[in-house]
């Protein structure tokens, strides 16, 4: 079997983040402004934010982090 050149291994990354960012998370927005607040954000979408203090994370839509 041939051997695979870096041009076809990235192209195989990249399908694979394709069909892995279009996977839906188990997570939901914490944005107060959310249109979509009560569905499940998408993993290419998911932006984990970390509080400090209380330590503990919050996610938000990609999309929703530049309305708050």
């Amino acid at each position: 079997m041939a051997e695979k050149n870096k041009n076809q291994t990235a192209l195989e990354r990249a399908r694979l983040r394709e069909v892995v960012g279009a996977q839906v998370s188990d997570k939901y927005c914490a944005a107060a402004g959310c249109p979509t607040r009560g569905e499940p954000i998408l993993k290419k979408d998911l932006f984990p934010v970390v509080l400090a203090y209380p330590r503990r994370t919050l996610f938000y839509h990609r999309s929703c982090t530049a309305l708050n």
